[in-house]
Parts: C-alpha cells; structure tokens; sequence
C-alpha cells in the first residue's frame, strides 16, 4: 500500500501542462519529421526507407524518456557534485575531439563525436550540466553571508573554456548561444558584490551589443569580406530571394516561398512542395517552414503559442522554488528553450544571420532531443520538491497550530 501511495504521489508532484506540451512536442515533431524527410531520405540522401529518420527521432524519444524516468527520481541536493564532474568530463571530451581534429586536419563544422551513422554532440549535453553546476554553486554562493575574493568565478571560467572550444570547433551558432545563456544565468543570480554586479551589467551591455552587431554588421563590414568566408557570408541576410543562387539566400528564400504557399490554412498534411529537395534541411534547421506550407500560419502561430506556454510554466516553477539553486536552475533551462527558438525562427524568418541551430522537439537530432526532454525532466524533479516541501511546510504549520 505504501508503495502505491508513494507511485500516487509522484505522479500527482509532476507539473502536468509541461508534461502534457512536452509529450505532446516531441510525438508530433517526430511524426512531423517524418512527413518533411520522407522525399529527402530516399532523393538526397540515398535510404531505402522514408521512415528512417522517424524511426531515429522515436528511439531518441524513448531513450530520453526512460533517461528522463531517473532523472526525476534523483535529488536536486546532488546536483553540485554531479553536475561539476560532468561538465568537466565533457570539457575533457571537447579538448580531446577538437584536438583530434586540428592534429588530423579533419574537416568539421563543429566538434561532435562519429557513432555509427549518428554524431554525438557533448555541446548539447553540456549546456544543460553547466546550467546545473551555475545553478548548485550559486544557490549555495548567494547564501553566504561572507564571499573569498573572486569566489564567483570558477563556474565563469568553465563557462568560458566550454563556449571557446565550440567556437574554435566552427560551431558559432551553438558558441552563441552558450555566450548568451551563461551570461543570462549569471545575471539571474542576487549579489550585493559589487563586481558581480559590475560584471551583470557588463553582461547585459554585451549582450545588446552582440544583438546588434548580429542586425547591422553587414551594413558596416565591407562586402569583400563577407564573401571571402562562408561563415562571414552569413551576416548578409537581407533579401535573400535577391541572392537565391548564393549560400547565404538560397535555403532562406525557399523557406519564405513554403510559408507563402501554405497561406493561412496550408496546403494540407503531405501536400509540401519545398521538401522535394528545395529545402535539403526540411527535417532539421528548416523544418518550420514545411509545417507552415502544409498546416498554415495559423498552425505556425499555435506552435510558438505553445513554446510560450511551456517557457511560462518552466518560470512559474521557478518563481515558487523554496531553494535558490532549483530557481537558477528552472530559469537556465527556460531561457535555453527560448534562445533555441528565438534562433532558429529569426534564422529562418530573416530575423538575424542564419547559425544552422536546431528548433526544439520540431528538428531532428539525437543530442539536442535527448537533452531537450531530460530538461524538463530536471525541471519536473524541482517541481516534485517543491510539492513535497509545501506539503511539509503545510503539516508543520497545523501542528504548530494544533499546540
């Protein structure tokens, strides 16, 4: 009996909207996948079966899921020893593939580890340790009523040493996006230091100066230069029907011509021309086009609607964590989430330069799918705490009553 009831009250801690959303996410995106890399696995990669990359993403899925099973069984109290070793040991795994790289002249966009016909990519899982680490050693810094000199920094100069091997490893999308969650973690946490302080603004005004340079840098960098590199051509992303026979207009313009041709309604499940080759990463980077084309704008509008609702359930979570290090922690994770979307849709929409940055649970991916659902796993363990330290909270009080 008392098994059950601890099973009963398990399940009944869960947030059940982020549950339901994630679920609902990641079953629909794989069947997405399915319908936008059905033509490009047979034409353009070569398979036997359209099914191949679905088949992937639902291993991925049950693989995260039975991750995901443990995770929300595993106190947040450990996360600070756990979470150190494993963003060390991943650095480690960073340093040792990007040098293995430069050793050979090895070809690469970004470091990522070969198994099978898949890649394994530590950056993706990194992301989320570090979160966790930032989150552990500043819940327990904050509460400090004295602070060592430069005490704050060791969880920074992981930071640094993770988004710099990114960076030189040729992945400027997955390093920008590391830049800017650390940055926003670090901010997140209350200090009366004043260099911390300091430092946050710093932060912030590097920010906005990295958003800018991202908008404006073509207007101001010589076109000479920005056609000398591939990954400088990406800055020019103005009019990119004006350049459809280039790199840097080609797949964005055929993402606008899908989502004009799915209208409002779409042109119906299936009914996609632009997967047929016109778009090679329809399952990938550019998969929210092909959902506009056959779903419609309004289906387009739903999808983000329902980020939004996820992103506010992960803050609301946050907000009532009764521990500063679970607060970190949800917040890391939500703005994660979000800097994923804003730059793959600003990407694709023309927004800012395309970074080849997949959309949570719509792309496809090992790496990012596994991490992205044992995310929100972390954040479903937080919230089981909270609930059960609200119920303790509650018993206490009516016991004090009581007497």
């Amino acid at each position: 009996m008392k098994k059950n009831s601890n099973i009963k009250n398990f399940f009944k801690d869960l947030n059940k909207p982020i549950l339901f959303l994630t679920l609902f996410y990641a079953i629909g995106g794989a069947f997405l996948i399915l319908d936008a890399s059905s033509i490009s696995s047979v034409l353009y990669y070569g398979l036997d079966t359209p099914y191949y990359f679905f088949i992937r993403q639902i291993i991925f899925i049950a693989v995260a899921i039975i991750i995901s099973f443990f995770v929300m069984l595993f106190p947040t109290k450990y996360y600070k020893g756990v979470s150190l070793f494993l963003s060390v040991l991943f650095i480690g795994v960073l340093f040792v593939v990007y040098l293995k790289n430069e050793l050979f002249s090895t070809s690469v966009s970004d470091v990522t580890l070969s198994i099978g016909n898949g890649k394994f990519q530590p950056a993706e899982f990194l992301k989320v340790f570090l979160i966790m680490y930032m989150g552990a050693y500043y819940g327990a810094w904050a509460n400090r009523s004295k602070h060592a000199i430069l005490s704050f920094s060791f969880p920074l100069m992981l930071c640094i040493a993770s988004a710099l091997l990114i960076l030189l490893g040729g992945d400027f999308g997955s390093a920008a996006i590391m830049v800017a969650l650390y940055a926003l973690v670090f901010m997140s946490v209350p200090s009366k230091e004043k260099i911390v302080n300091t430092l946050k603004t710093i932060a912030c005004i590097g920010l906005i100066l990295s958003v800018l340079v991202l908008k404006f840098a073509y207007k101001v960098i010589p076109q000479k230069v920005l056609e000398s590199d591939y990954r400088a051509n990406r800055l020019i992303y103005k009019s990119p029907c004006d350049r459809y026979e280039d790199n840097s207009g080609y797949q964005v313009c055929n993402g606008y011509i899908a989502i004009d041709n799915g209208g409002l309604t779409g042109s119906g499940i299936g009914e996609s021309v632009q997967k047929y080759m016109y778009l090679p990463a329809s399952h990938t980077d550019f998969i929210f086009p092909i959902v506009v084309e056959e779903l419609g704008v309004i289906a387009g509008v739903l999808i983000i609607f329902g980020y939004m609702a996820i992103i506010f359930f992960v803050f609301k979570v946050a907000t009532e964590s009764y521990q500063l290090q679970n607060s970190i922690i949800c917040y890391g994770i939500a703005i994660y989430f979000m800097l994923h979307i804003f730059v793959n849709l600003g990407g694709v929409l023309g927004i800012i330069p395309l970074t080849g940055v997949p959309l949570p649970f719509l792309s496809y991916g090992g790496s990012f799918c596994i991490t992205l659902i044992c995310s929100f796993a972390i954040v479903q363990r937080i919230n089981i705490e909270n609930s059960r330290e609200k119920r303790n909270r509650l018993l206490r009080r009516k016991n004090y009553e009581k007497e």
